[in-house]
């Protein structure tokens, strides 16, 4: 099996999800379009990942290959693709399933808990969530749930923390794939984002919450050995 990524910025990699591809055997390989926005053939790949960024999904005209990664998105899903989305990720899929993308009425930033529903609690994939948990996010966006995806969990502030759209495609607004081992790099990263606000955390607030990513990566390693098992 083989997982490509889509990377945005040069610090937001695959983290944990490369440590979990390399105990399983997967094989990886990534877009960087902070420096070269090609794409591979549709036929390379089994999984596609696509990672946070600073850029917000509107910013086409800055970002021009944006437009073309959410048309690429559509014919992963289409194709019947493994497709995760996380964070801005996120927001691209919902982009291509036709979502609308929009400013939401405060930014998270930090350890915020988000709350999964009685139905991520019945799904194959997303049972493993608790009722409640601590997640990193970093997002001033928000989106609509897309037509016919399954709403798994929401925050305070945010309706849709994470959705499924059919078998392949599996959307998260915070980021579980930040791990012990790279989180102190990510909050160095994102600080300059860091504003003062009901929901925003500083820098040295977040990484004395870090142990979070710890329990949160145990729990990502269920859903990512749950959506291997998925039958496409």
């Amino acid at each position: 099996m083989h997982i490509h990524c889509f990377q945005h910025d040069h610090f937001e990699d695959l983290g944990y999800i490369g440590e979990w591809a390399k105990d399983h055997n997967f094989t990886t390989s990534v877009t960087r379009f902070d420096l070269n926005p090609e794409f591979p053939a549709h036929h390379d790949y089994d999984w596609l990942v696509v990672l946070g960024g600073k850029m917000s999904v509107k910013d086409t005209d800055e970002f021009p290959w944006m437009l073309k990664e959410i048309d690429f998105i559509k014919e992963a899903i289409s194709l019947g693709k493994i497709v995760i989305g996380i964070c801005l990720g996120a927001q691209l899929v919902a982009s291509a399933l036709g979502a609308r993308v929009y400013r939401n009425t405060d930014p998270e930033m930090g350890f915020w808990p988000v709350t999964f529903s009685q139905k991520a609690a019945n799904d194959s994939v997303f049972r493993h969530f608790p009722a409640k948990l601590d997640v990193l996010h970093v997002h001033f966006d928000t989106f609509t749930l897309p037509e016919n995806a399954v709403k798994m969990a929401d925050s305070e502030i945010t309706h849709c923390q994470a959705f499924r759209y059919g078998e392949n495609v599996f959307a998260f607004q915070f980021h579980f794939e930040v791990s012990p081992q790279n989180v102190t790099t990510f909050v160095h990263e994102v600080a300059p984002e860091l504003v003062k606000g009901k929901y925003c955390q500083t820098a040295s607030h977040i990484l004395s919450l870090s142990i979070c990513c710890e329990r949160n990566n145990t729990i990502f390693e269920k859903i990512l050995n749950e959506i291997c098992s998925v039958k496409l």
